[in-house]
């Protein structure tokens, strides 16, 4: 079941800003919240934020109303990512070049992937939930570094047995 929210005045759970580069979010639990996660901050920043690069991989986002994530300018690369009942997909924007691989969608109301302002993306492997890509395919084809993609059918058991903090005592 989505969780309905209000729309609050804070930010995202989150956020990567001012031309951040090498950020890796892996392993997190994103969940319960009303924005996930922005990359670039505004619109009028292209100066500092075309270089951002982001990883995402084998991470859960559940239950989230927008921003999952939401990408302005830069490099962005989800793989291995379970979304599960968010209102909203994976928004590619304002010249963003995504490369999104082997991703798993279930419950989300809205197109899965896709592009706002002239975002771009490559979309492979990925099991959509019934949605589809609407992003128009732009020319980011491989990251700059080695990386294993989990086959679609065991994705969101590998990542719910290991996203979020654990503590043992």
């Amino acid at each position: 079941m989505i969780l309905t929210f209000a729309q609050p005045s804070y930010d995202g759970l989150l956020d990567i800003t001012h031309g951040s580069t090498g950020v890796t979010v892996t392993g997190s639990k994103l969940y319960d919240h009303y924005k996930g996660s922005l990359v670039g901050h505004s619109d009028s920043n292209a100066s500092e934020d075309t270089k951002i690069t982001v990883t995402y991989a084998n991470n859960y986002f559940s239950n989230i109303n927008s921003r999952t994530p939401s990408f302005r300018f830069g490099h962005g690369h989800l793989f291995n990512n379970v979304f599960e009942n968010n209102n909203d997909g994976i928004n590619t924007r304002v010249g963003a070049e995504l490369l999104v691989e082997n991703n798993v969608w279930t419950g989300t109301n809205k197109k899965p992937l896709y592009s706002t302002t002239g975002g771009l993306a490559v979309a492979r492997g990925n099991d959509f939930g019934g949605g589809s890509n609407t992003a128009p395919t732009g020319s980011f084809t491989s990251a700059p570094y080695s990386y294993p993609l989990t086959s679609t059918s065991s994705v969101v058991s590998s990542v719910r047995s290991s996203a979020g903090a654990t503590l043992s005592l």
